[in-house]
């Protein structure tokens, strides 16, 4: 089972290329509601997943993707490691 702090990470992953809501949501088994938590703790944490609304949806992307890469890859990997067991 993924962490809740795993899950934020991957988001942000995600968002290296625009995403919509929906997409979002779809892929990690989210309701709209988690998913705006999901990316306030990640800009807590410092990426600046930034939202436009294009028409009807919201479409999410990472904004300082450059500055996090190489931080936000080496997070993933040590989350994906952890055991709790």
């Amino acid at each position: 089972m993924k962490s809740d702090l795993l899950i934020s990470l991957e988001i942000v992953d995600a968002c290296r290329t625009p995403r919509s809501a929906a997409a979002l949501c779809g892929q990690f088994g989210l309701s709209v509601a988690t998913l705006k938590r999901r990316l306030a703790d990640v800009r807590n944490m410092g990426a600046h997943v930034e939202s436009v609304k294009l028409g009807a949806r919201w479409v999410y992307h990472l904004a300082n993707e450059p500055m996090v890469s190489d931080r936000l890859a080496r997070w993933i990997e040590l989350e994906r490691s952890r055991s709790l067991v």
